[in-house]
């Protein structure tokens, strides 16, 4: 038997037995202590497969990671392991050789938690693509937000299917090794003095594990940076660790980088627009407003934007007729971080999405809210079910007077089976619906048929197949549907008299052809403004994004009232060019030559988009990284202060 199992022999007896030194820790690390190591150094290493997995399904957002973010990432795994199994653990060293029931209490937390814990490391090995980010604890919210986890489960299953397999080969594994490590317990008797030296070392273990090491503050998300660049922070995490980490945390916290009015003039956050901001424009006073927000419409699939293949060809159609914004992007990277930037100006820039988060229960601005106290009706259309992603209780706060959801729509045949209702019956209802309406009104339409499982009947996959991925035949469906809605929109009294917006509400399943994360490509979606007889047709190649959308709109209809938003009217000059998002507490600025990147203490890196290193004037490169620092930290400040003050709104004046 090899020495580490071996009874340590001809060594002075110490105060705990024979052994000292090394051989006596060796003596010490046999029977349940062994067992117990060998258990957890099993989840280790299931831990680094999954990093090695997470970068094979996302190398086209990694490229090449160095093996610093591996190593790192050890740290980051033994600390939510220790979290994890930490009940575990002490209930092993109470009863080292369990017996009957205690055996299996223990068997049964062990496998249950790690289980779990696995499973959503699983997950996000493929919701990556969607998100940019390891699942945070909104992500709880929601799997459990209506019905649409367990409705699509087999749908999910069905198309990643190999992560099923992964995920019980895993459990498999798991079960099998941890019979097996039973068997390395030699059933020597326990000696007192090394029995209490074994678990005094192993709760020490656990400790230092739980804080990540021996430094003043215990392990934190922002530390991952210290093994990676910005773009492979997710890579050093795992998704147990920034689950729990943000479990029943405080979201935002209060930040302080630069005197208040400072903060106001470089991110200001009430505006008023006494003028209008171009004599070209003369939109009708008191026009409808129509925000059309597309489910997954990524720019990179217009030919116009891209000048390659294009999977859009009506909304292309429609650039060429609109005020159309070539540089726009989203503020997050999912359905429920899009609805409030567009609708209330509100970026992503907290783990939690605003929409779950206790935030959303104090006043806010929306647009909705904001043309309802001037006398407008007001209405919310989705298609999927109603309770899905909370989009129904956020119309309610945002001063939506009318919801319409799947259960309002009256032919339950056109279900799709996963989400809801087909785009195209759905768009005709809407537009029927909209004559409805009493003028002026402003309503949103949120469309879902172009999401995962990007599934057509075999009629409409036939009519519109072709292209290079699983999203292009269902992009061209939707686009063909949106097309029809303005067919009959054209014919309908009020469509002269209305302002369209029209955006995506995330992109998703990008081909990247080479392009990473700092391209901003991830963000990068369609968005303009129609109304033909009164906005001229433009490109304008300004950056701008989803929380510019509520700005711009009332900037456009000549909104002169004081009002609150984190975002600024495209059409001014004076607003900063620049789109913010964060994920995985790493803040990030897009500019249309920089990409920066910032932990909220330090600047992590500056990205070049362009094919130079000067800015739109020819700053140099470091004076235009400052701007956007200082810029950026002022929105973050902005963004914590007012959601913890509860000030998302314009103080009203007088008694």
């Amino acid at each position: 038997m090899p020495l580490l199992f071996r009874r340590a022999k001809g060594i002075g007896r110490g105060p705990f037995g024979r052994a000292r030194g090394g051989q006596y820790f060796r003596a010490v690390l046999r029977g349940p202590f062994l067992v117990l190591t060998v258990r957890f150094l099993l989840l280790v290493g299931m831990y680094s497969l999954l990093r090695g997995l997470f970068v094979r399904f996302n190398a086209a957002a990694f490229g090449a990671v160095a093996a610093p973010a591996y190593w790192g990432g050890i740290r980051f795994d033994l600390c939510a392991l220790a979290w994890l199994n930490a009940l575990w653990v002490l209930l092993s060293l109470a009863v080292p050789r369990p017996r009957g029931s205690w055996r299996a209490v223990l068997t049964g937390l062990y496998l249950g938690v790690n289980g779990l814990a696995l499973f959503f490391a699983c997950v996000d090995l493929e919701y990556y693509k969607f998100s940019l980010k390891r699942s945070t604890a909104d992500f709880l919210d929601i799997l459990t937000a209506g019905s649409d986890t367990a409705n699509l489960a087999p749908a999910f299953a069905r198309d990643y299917w190999y992560i099923v397999l992964l995920y019980a080969g895993l459990l498999a594994l798991l079960v099998v090794a941890h019979r097996r490590a039973a068997r390395l317990d030699d059933g020597a008797p326990l000696r007192t003095g090394r029995r209490v030296l074994g678990a005094v070392l192993t709760l020490a273990a656990l400790v230092v594990a739980t804080r990540g090491g021996l430094q003043l503050i215990p392990l934190q998300v922002i530390d991952a940076a210290r093994y990676a660049p910005a773009a492979q922070v997710p890579v050093v995490l795992n998704t147990p660790f920034t689950l729990l980490t943000t479990l029943g945390k405080p979201t935002v916290k209060e930040r302080h980088y630069m005197a208040p009015e400072q903060a106001d003039v470089l991110w200001p956050v009430v505006h008023r627009f006494d003028a209008p901001p171009d004599p070209t424009v003369r939109i009708p006073e008191r026009p409808n407003v129509v925000v059309i927000v597309l489910e997954s419409f990524s720019a990179a699939y217009s030919a116009r934007l891209t000048g390659g293949p294009g999977y859009m060809p009506f909304l292309d159609e429609l650039m060429g007729q609109s005020l159309n914004m070539t540089h726009a992007y989203a503020n997050g990277r999912r359905s429920i971080d899009g609805i409030p930037a567009v609708l209330a100006s509100m970026p992503e820039l907290m783990d939690e999405a605003f929409i779950t988060s206790r935030y959303a229960q104090q006043p806010f601005t929306s647009l909705a809210g904001v043309l309802a106290a001037q006398g407008y009706s007001t209405s919310f259309f989705h298609g999927g079910r109603n309770g899905t992603m909370g989009f129904d209780g956020f119309a309610r706060s945002a001063g939506f007077q009318r919801y319409v959801g799947r259960d309002e729509y009256p032919v339950q045949g056109h279900y799709d089976g996963h989400w809801g209702v087909w785009d195209a019956p759905f768009l005709q209802f809407f537009a029927e619906e909209l004559g409805r309406e009493r003028q002026p009104f402003m309503s949103c339409v949120f469309t879902l048929s172009s999401h995962h499982p990007y599934e057509l009947p075999a009629d409409l996959a036939a009519q519109f197949s072709g292209g290079t991925h699983k999203i292009h035949p269902v992009l061209r469906y939707t686009d063909e549907a949106l097309r029809r809605f303005f067919d009959r929109a054209r014919t309908q009294p009020w469509f002269a008299n209305t302002l369209f917006v029209i955006t995506a509400d995330h992109t998703a399943d990008l081909e990247r052809n080479g392009q990473q994360y700092s391209k901003a490509i991830d963000y990068w979606v369609p968005l303009l403004f129609h109304m033909p007889a009164h906005l001229p047709a433009r490109d304008q190649h300004r950056v701008t994004q989803h929380i510019d959308i509520l700005p711009t709109v009332l900037d456009l209809i000549g909104h002169r009232e004081p009002f609150f938003s984190f975002g600024h009217s495209a059409l001014r000059p004076s607003s900063p060019p620049y789109a913010v998002m964060a994920s995985n507490q790493v803040f990030h600025a897009v500019g249309d030559r920089f990409a920066i990147h910032f932990d909220g203490e330090r600047l992590l890196g500056v990205d070049q988009l362009g094919p130079d290193s000067t800015g739109p004037s020819g700053e140099p490169r470091d004076l235009v990284a400052y701007d956007m620092l200082t810029r950026l930290q002022a929105v973050v400040q902005q963004f914590n202060g007012h959601l913890l003050h509860n000030t998302l709104t314009v103080p009203r004046e007088g008694p």
